[in-house]
């Protein structure tokens, strides 16, 4: 079986909207929290609707610098004048979204459960592996494999992180289960890679794609009639 990281297993966008609220008032004082504007900008900055990092892990951008663009949008939405202080944006801003890294509460006991099965599972994510690997072991959820855009060299939903992640796995790519929050990244990818392909939508928002399942919460994942868990047909 194999995972996204981001907003599949590890609150990414929870950690992401303390850490904002908090270098926005460091750089801007306390008064900008106020702002009637300001949960728009907070949710241009998570949601990303202009794709920075798309650009970022198509090698267009840096790391800092599409998080920079993202701060800078939401700078003008909040009618706020001058440059992101880059210190606190990059340096501080990281600092702070790493202590905020936590598995959504659906997590620990299907990995559990996976554990208890004999099921072997990893991780296939559209960042650098030894970043995510770190990202899940500050969330609790230290993974054998993880496979990242460096890895491959191409980004989900290219099909080679699924390959490469079910060959890590030693399991055949139609024997694998693959469970992320993105419908094209995630679940169009893995489908087209031939994996079994699954959305987590815990907002319940999202369109499945035609043969991608889709789940409220990890703990339904077991409980698909379509799906065989010996460890044998997945």
């Amino acid at each position: 079986m194999l995972f996204d990281v981001d907003d599949t297993l590890v609150n990414l966008s929870g950690a992401q909207q303390v850490a904002f609220r908090h270098q926005l008032a460091a750089q801007f004082g306390d008064r900008v929290l106020s702002h009637p504007a300001l949960d728009v900008a907070l949710e241009a900055f998570v949601h990303d609707p202009k794709d920075y990092y798309n650009s970022y892990i198509n090698g267009q951008l840096t790391f800092a610098e599409q998080r920079l663009h993202r701060v800078l949008d939401a700078m003008r939405i909040l009618q706020l004048d001058g440059e992101p202080d880059e210190e606190l944006w990059i340096i501080g801003y990281e600092d702070i979204v790493s202590q905020h890294w936590a598995p959504f509460d659906d997590v620990p006991p299907f990995l559990q459960a996976l554990e208890d099965m004999g099921i072997t599972y990893g991780a296939a994510t559209n960042n650098t592996t030894e970043y995510q690997a770190y990202k899940l072991e500050q969330a609790g959820l230290p993974f054998d494999v993880v496979i990242g855009t460096d890895v491959t060299g191409k980004p989900k939903p290219d099909a080679s992180m699924f390959l490469e992640g079910a060959q890590r796995l030693n399991a055949a790519p139609e024997h694998t289960l693959m469970i992320g929050d993105d419908v094209i990244n995630d679940g169009v990818g893995a489908r087209d890679a031939g994996l079994i392909s699954l959305l987590v939508d815990r907002k319940d928002t999202l369109v499945s794609p035609e043969r991608v399942y889709k789940v409220r919460s990890l703990g339904d994942v077991l409980h698909i009639d379509d799906l065989s868990f010996d460890n044998k047909r997945i």
